[in-house]
């Protein structure tokens, strides 16, 4: 009990935001569709079983006049099932829609599953909810029925008649409840094998696109046997889980059709010995048998339902263990995020006792104070592993472990361009101004950028599609992240290695270019050319420390500021 208590809270957890959105008012007016027209669905089907009781009765007797009335409410029940039916699944198609657009603007690759559990969360969510609403009505319709049948038909067995009031529930109730413990038994490991099929499944696209995207190093250096190998054993594991979720899926579904068979005939032959006996006729015998199946049926609701059920489950844990990680990164008391980041009072970038450190607290970079004005540029250079890029990330905000202070100045736009370059996907104009909406950048701008980058000679492709982090050279592609800085013209400019593909005096010819274009700017950039140190201001060295964690990190770092030719 305790375990569905927890389960419940879980998936309320997870479904209750969207109906505290901005769209709430849309979901409830949704959420009532459905109930409205599965409400309607049990109406329609009361009535189907009542219809059969009369029309039976009027076969019996062979009787015209009966039977014509019956053939026309026939007819107005068909037309309120037809309604029914498209309403409910207009009603649960739009609100799965809808609620997938909230979820989707708010652990072992999660990026690569994130969009399909949502999916399946929301869809399994609607079609259990709406199953078990439908139960929930028609057990209680159709046990009313039932109960009147079985206070009117006898069950004579070995001469004696062995009816209790309500004695078909009973029935009913006990039939479904050894069909859903089996069906419990057969079934309960699929939550564990549909929880690790959706991982390997990730875990295997996640290899399949990395060697995608790093198909010309591996051929390069002939690591095809290596990375087939990789892909082999991921493909196997993945294939071994499905092998054990379809042996499993295959028992529970030949139990379930088994007792679905069953089932169709179970309740008239616990009606027939009455009407063998002439208590009743034959519209009683098939009204008691379609009312016995759907109080069955929904008694059996976790039987007929088990496979989604245990899928929804599946999606439920990992979800919750998604936004639990998130919450995790998202917390202020992130244990070792002690790093403040403010405003500065005189408009530089200023930082003061910055330690950076790793996530199991060991330092790897120490700043005790730093300074950069506005239009001042500063050149970081240093060995591999000294911390100059996660310096870069700490003062774009992105690297809270560890403390210290870092000052921006007051609402600072800053622009980063790291060392792996990232091109969306898209037209080449979208490419230009990311990150912000190409629609919201004036063309001019954008000529211009290119032109004053050296990449005129694309603009003619501006609207052209394509994966342009492999079409454009690398000389290129770097010099379209100096273009989007002038497009976005932003007050702190971080640059990592942002010119190494570039010849020197193209890469000059850059830097002075940005200093020109952006002289109020705060540019800060991590290079070992020769060439950047004559167009920076200053110089910041950093230096690896080889001491262990326990030395302080301000005794096993030498911080030095030099001046440079301008």
């Amino acid at each position: 009990m305790t375990r569905v208590i927890l389960a419940l809270r879980t998936f309320l957890k997870l479904a209750l935001p969207y109906f505290r959105s901005e769209d709430r008012w849309r979901a409830r007016l949704l959420l009532s569709g459905v109930i409205a027209a599965e409400l309607g669905i049990v109406y329609v089907a009361v009535s189907t079983i009542n219809w059969n009781a009369r029309f039976f009765n009027a076969l019996e007797k062979r009787s015209w006049e009966m039977l014509g009335p019956e053939l026309v409410i026939f007819g107005l029940i068909l037309c309120g099932a037809i309604a029914a039916g498209m309403s409910s699944y207009y009603f649960v198609q739009t609100r799965t829609m809808r609620w997938r657009e909230f979820v989707d603007q708010s652990v072992d690759n999660i990026h690569l599953r994130i969009g399909n559990d949502v999916y399946v969360f929301i869809q399994r969510t609607l079609e259990i909810g709406a199953t078990f609403l439908n139960s929930i009505v028609a057990l209680a319709s159709f046990s009313y029925i039932l109960w009147g049948i079985s206070a009117t038909t006898p069950l004579p067995l070995f001469g004696m008649d062995l009816s209790v009031p309500g004695y078909l529930i009973w029935i009913a109730l006990a039939y479904a409840g050894i069909g859903t413990l089996i069906a419990h038994l057969i079934g309960r490991p699929l939550i564990a094998f549909n929880f690790k099929q959706q991982r390997y499944e990730a875990d295997f696209r996640f290899a399949m696109a990395r060697v995608t995207d790093y198909s010309e190093p591996v051929a390069l250096m002939k690591g095809e046997a290596v990375e087939r190998q990789d892909l082999r054993w991921r493909f196997g594991a993945l294939v071994q889980n499905w092998v054990g979720l379809v042996r499993r899926h295959t028992r529970l579904t030949a139990f379930i059709a088994g007792y679905g068979h069953l089932s169709t005939a179970f309740p008239i032959l616990i009606v027939t010995p009455a009407y063998m006996a002439g208590a009743i006729p034959l519209g009683i015998l098939m009204q008691a048998g379609l009312a016995f199946q759907r109080v069955e049926g929904a008694l059996a609701f976790c039987l007929s339902s088990y496979s989604k059920i245990a899928e929804w489950k599946a999606v439920v844990d990992r979800l919750s263990q998604f936004e639990a990680a998130m919450a995790a990164v998202d917390h202020r008391e992130l244990p070792g995020a002690a790093l403040d980041l403010a405003e500065s009072a005189d408009g530089g970038l200023a930082i003061h006792d910055l330690i950076l450190r790793v996530a199991n607290g060991e330092p790897i970079a120490s700043v005790p104070e730093l300074h950069v004005a506005p239009g001042e540029r500063l050149l970081i250079n240093g060995p591999s592993g000294a911390g100059k890029s996660c310096l870069l990330r700490a003062i774009a905000g992105i690297w809270p472990l560890g403390e210290g202070e870092v000052r921006l100045p007051p609402d600072a736009r800053v622009i980063a361009l790291p060392q792996r370059r990232y091109f969306p996907l898209g037209t080449l104009r979208q490419v230009m101004t990311y990150p912000t909406p190409a629609q919201s950048v004036a063309e001019a701008d954008i000529h211009a950028a290119m032109i004053a980058a050296d990449i005129g000679h694309l603009a003619a492709r501006l609207d052209e599609a394509a994966d342009w982090s492999t079409v454009l050279s690398g000389g290129e592609q770097q010099r379209i992240g100096f273009a989007r800085v002038l497009i976005h013209r932003p007050d702190v400019v971080l640059l990592d290695e942002a010119a190494s593909a570039l010849e020197e005096a193209e890469a000059r010819d850059l830097y002075r270019m940005l200093s020109e274009r952006l002289p109020s700017a705060i540019i800060v950039s991590i290079g070992r050319s020769a060439v950047l140190a004559a167009l920076h201001r200053r110089i910041f060295e950093m230096r690896a420390s080889p001491a262990p964690v326990r030395v302080r990190p301000a005794e096993a770092m030498a911080d030095t500021l030099a001046a440079a030719p301008t």
